[in-house]
């Protein structure tokens, strides 16, 4: 037994310990949960599936579901969760299969005896495993359009072909009846082989989260897991890197479904998992990636090329990881995209020049420890499923810890990731609906069109060369700033005993403002959460409004990104959407500095149209008209969900609606939006947490002295309503699917109810649990109709 390290806020109880067949467990005793539930991660994943069957893992994993010896009727775990308040799922990953589920707190040991068996007694009845492929085959279906699931699976075929990162991992009826077949291979055979190869206790990881105590979780624990039997096996290790000197130095040209432009810069290296005290990656993805005055992305924007950027891992193994530089593209963007990558690697090379440095560290490390100390509590079901993974990473005491908290400053470690950011160790891609018709090859799974071709000697001799002070960057690359946004005062403030804890208080009641508020009297943290709403008819009253309303929230949210994202580095957050009764301004995070960002915000939605130019006008009518053009290859079930909303909802306009206005707005357009808007509109506020009467108060005065706003008519206040439909009338609204690559459906009903008070509320949820399990289990696992089904 060892002690886990954990939060100091956090008051659940917490105990490692190995059970006598080497499964590796985390009990978690908080009796005041409402849900128990548990998680088994198990340390093989697709990266294991034999050459002849690829997909096995993940059938596997869909199989597990379908019957035990123990409880042999195919839906008895799911129907047994279903009536006790609970739910599951599973993924399989490439080195790890995690499987979870909750349910109400006083049904665990049932259902703990019905989720071990899967890994002590398994069926796999023939009926099931042929029905089942069906599911499996619908759900890479259903990804075939998805461009990251395309993208993933190419730089899968751009590596080594003899290295396990190559493989197949979802599998579909090809790779599951079709192949197996032609090669003699009983599939329910492959499936009891692989269980019983790599369903090993001593590679699992179990995860219990209960109202009982430590002992009693104890003893469940041992009852019901340790049959699963140990086989003493090793975890299945995958040496030397998917990417060789023959795969590297690459430009790779991509023809995406969706309308999009961006430029990704991926370097292999060493594995990172070992590195978690130091986490040397975050530090560098934390320089490349930021935002504000001096960044990439900063200069990127000045001259119209980028939209966004991400920096980061974006694979993460036990043998080897990868770091990745993305950004996202303007049209012109992509016609100087070698410029692009020249800014890039200018910045790297002073990375390279300055050395690591322990201020930027310190600052990491700071901000990581408040995240720690302060974690706000998850649901069970997402909190037991990820730590049954991080098992997997960290030793015991840092189970908790360890994605969090940076122990050690390690510049050596730095100076070894930043090696291999080289140009000589990249695959470049370059994603464009431009190279339509250009491309020579074509990857076999999704059937994304692409091609490749070595970057030559001089623009490899070009990009190695980039530094800060050529011609094109100008020396306009620099460090961060210090960061001031940094909280340091965590004291709880004084709560008055007679504030209600399940409402809130009108503090403010006028023609202009009113300010809600209620104090943190529950958890104790020293965060707020400052909720604003600029009511207002102009953001829905047509379509020119609507997208009028979404260019300035894009707008504001860049001319903010200078402070923004400092304030996000230290877990202070904000965001502006357009909402169905007007502009809405979210902030959330520790409160000792929630007063200075929210005044800083403030100033740049006053200063907004002053600051506004015809450069970044551009850049965001290009960026919201390609997420409307993106909506037309999201899922069916989207755009079915969108079909209803049309039909019911006054006030909701179509994206061709929606398009056709954006065509035609100008930048004076916007400017007068801004100043209509700011000039005329009411003010709701909500300030919840930590935070006094007198501080709440004072942060309605800041909007209300930087904003100014006069009422509006009170009649022409935005109300969300819906059309009443005739009773005992049928309606059908049809329409084909937006993308005709798209070969999936979707049918969506709807009942209308009408006005409910909470009584009608809670029985409707009532009935939505009654339902939602039988449902899915005859529409899809019994009748495959679909592979998403939901009520």
């Amino acid at each position: 037994m060892t002690a886990v390290e954990s939060s100091e806020q956090d008051e659940r109880q917490y105990e490692a310990r190995t059970l006598p067949n080497g499964l590796s467990v985390l009990l978690i005793s908080d009796p005041a949960t409402e849900k128990a539930s548990a998680a088994i991660d198990v340390r093989v994943g697709h990266l294991s599936d034999p050459d002849a069957v690829p997909g096995l893992a993940h059938f596997l994993e869909h199989m597990l579901f379908l019957g035990t010896s123990k409880f042999p009727d195919e839906n008895e775990y799911n129907s047994y969760l279903n009536q006790h308040a609970g739910s599951s799922n599973a993924f399989t990953d490439m080195e790890s299969t995690n499987f979870y589920f909750d349910v109400g707190a006083e049904y665990l040991s049932g259902a703990l005896d019905r989720f071990s068996q899967f890994f002590i007694s398994p069926l796999f009845n023939q009926s099931a495993t042929d029905r089942e492929m069906n599911a499996v085959d619908s759900e890479h279906n259903k990804n075939l359009q998805n461009d990251q699931w395309r993208f993933f699976q190419l730089s899968k075929k751009l590596c080594r072909s003899d290295h396990p990162f190559s493989k197949f991992g979802s599998g579909n009826l090809e790779t599951l009846q079709d192949m197996p077949k032609k090669a003699g291979i009983d599939l329910r055979e492959a499936l009891l082989s692989f269980h019983e190869r790599y369903y090993s206790a001593n590679i699992m990881k179990l995860a219990v989260l209960g109202k009982e105590s430590i002992p009693e979780l104890g003893e469940m624990v041992e009852t019901y897991f340790s049959p699963i039997p140990n086989k003493e096996i090793m975890p299945p290790t995958f040496p030397g890197t998917p990417f060789g000197k023959a795969e590297l130095a690459k430009r790779i040209h991509v023809v995406p479904v969706k309308e999009m432009r961006s430029v990704e810069l991926s370097f292999p290296m060493r594995e990172i998992e070992s590195l978690y005290m130091e986490k040397p990656a975050r530090y560098i993805s934390h320089l490349i990636g930021h935002e504000g005055k001096g960044s990439i992305l900063e200069l990127l924007r000045q001259k119209g090329w980028a939209n966004d950027l991400a920096a980061g891992e974006n694979q993460s193994c036990s043998d080897w990881s990868s770091f990745a530089v993305s950004v996202d593209l303007t049209d012109e963007g992509l016609e100087m995209v070698d410029e692009v990558v020249e800014i890039i690697f200018a910045y790297i090379a002073l990375l390279r020049q300055s050395g690591p440095q322990e201020w930027v560290h310190d600052e990491t490390a700071t901000v990581a420890a408040m995240s720690f100390r302060f974690l706000s509590k998850r649901q069970p079901i997402d909190y037991v499923c990820s730590l049954a993974g991080c098992m997997q990473l960290y030793p015991e005491e840092h189970i908790l810890s360890g994605p969090y908290k940076i122990w050690e400053y390690g510049p050596g470690n730095i100076d070894r990731l930043m090696s291999y950011i080289t140009v000589q160790n990249m695959v470049m891609t370059v994603v464009s609906k431009t190279f339509e018709g250009a491309t020579d090859k074509t990857e076999p799974w999704y059937g994304t069109e692409y091609s490749e071709q070595t970057i030559s000697v001089g623009q490899i001799d070009r990009w190695t060369k980039a530094s800060n002070e050529s011609e094109l960057v100008g020396g306009a690359l620099s460090f961060p700033e210090r960061n001031d946004m940094i909280a340091s005062d965590f004291s709880i403030r004084d709560t008055d005993e007679g504030i209600p804890k399940d409402e809130p208080r009108l503090l403010i009641d006028t023609s202009t403002c009113r300010c809600w508020y209620k104090p943190d009297n529950v958890f104790n943290m020293p965060k707020v959460n400052i909720m604003a709403l600029l009511q207002s008819p102009m953001a829905t009253e047509s379509p020119e409004s609507s997208v009028l309303a979404s260019l300035w929230v894009q707008i504001l949210n860049e001319h903010a990104t200078e402070f923004t994202y400092l304030a996000a580095m230290a877990s202070l957050h904000c965001s502006f959407s357009n909402a169905g009764k007007g502009i809405e301004i979210h902030v959330s995070g520790y409160n000792h500095k929630v007063s200075h960002l929210v005044s800083r915000i403030l100033d740049a939605v006053v200063c907004l149209a002053d600051r506004l130019d015809g450069n970044l006008f551009d850049r965001i009518k290009d960026k919201v008209e390609k997420q409307y053009m993106h909506f037309f290859f999201a899922q069916p079930y989207q755009h079915a969900f969108y079909g209803g909303d049309l039909c019911l909802e006054v006030s909701k306009w179509t994206i061709q609606d929606k398009m056709e206005a954006l065509s035609s707005i100008s930048m004076a357009d916007v400017l007068a939006f801004s100043r209509r808007l700011l000039n005329r509109f009411r003010l709701e506020l909500l300030v919840h947490g930590n935070a006094s009467k007198e501080e709440a108060l004072a942060i309605a005065g800041l909007f209300v002295d930087k904003l100014s706003p006069t009422a509006p008519f009170e009649a022409t206040l935005p109300s969300l309503r819906v059309v009443q439909l005739e009773k005992g009338s049928i309606y059908i609204h049809r329409f084909p699917e937006f993308n005709e690559d798209d070969t999936n459906s979707c049918l969506q009903s709807i009942y209308q109810v009408g006005p409910t008070n909470l009584k009608e509320n809670a029985a409707l949820a009532f009935l939505h649990h009654l339902i939602k399990e039988p449902a899915f289990n005859e529409l899809r696992t019994n009748e495959q109709l679909g592979y998403i089904v939901h009520t």
